[in-house]
């Protein structure tokens, strides 16, 4: 007996796990995550990864050479040391999100409310997307990589926007329903 998912139904559980990370972190970390993920797809789709190679392998060397007087010339970095260390930037840039949004928000100072949690879904949905549309990219359109299994496509990343629309949109209405009845909590008479 196997199983084994296709890429679809690995997409959706990826999605609905970062939703459940940002129900449970609040709207406020994850908005800080959401921009450091955007800015690290940004800064890797703009071959920041093929720069952040050419200064590791090439820029580095030439420089301890001519720090120390040793070493070797630096040769170009291949398509594979370019892989390598566009996925570790983009991991880094993405962990370091997650750690900023933790420190500038900690404990559960109004992320622990019921309205910061539902928005949290929506961050949290975006956040996800954005990361697994560029992982998608990455794994797709790179020959040195094969998964076992299929990954995400175009099609797939397309065809979920709707859905993703109208759990985004079901979120925001239950946050301004949670959001209503926090402020009509009831007549408080006012003393003199």
């Amino acid at each position: 007996m196997s199983f084994l998912l296709t890429s679809q139904q690995c997409f959706v559980i990826a999605i609905v796990a970062f939703g459940l990370i940002g129900f449970i972190r609040g709207w406020r970390r994850e908005v800080i995550s959401l921009a450091f993920a955007l800015t690290g797809v940004l800064f890797l789709l703009l071959n920041g990864g093929g720069a952040l190679a050419q200064l590791v392998f090439v820029k580095g060397p030439i420089a301890m050479h001519d720090i120390f007087g040793t070493g070797t010339g630096a040769t170009p970095p291949s398509s594979a040391a370019v892989l390598i260390v566009t996925l570790i930037a983009f991991v880094g840039i993405v962990l370091l999100g997650y750690y900023i949004g933790n420190r500038a928000f900690p404990g559960n100072t109004s992320n622990g409310t019921a309205t910061g949690r539902l928005l949290g879904i929506l961050t949290g949905l975006v956040t996800g997307y954005f990361l697994i549309t560029y992982l998608a990219r990455t794994f797709a359109t790179n020959p040195l990589i094969t998964v076992g299994g299929g990954i995400p496509t175009q099609n797939v990343l397309t065809d979920s926007i709707p859905l993703l629309f109208v759990i985004a949109v079901v979120v925001a209405i239950a946050g301004l329903i949670a959001a209503r009845s926090k402020k009509g909590g009831g007549a408080t008479a006012k003393k003199p």
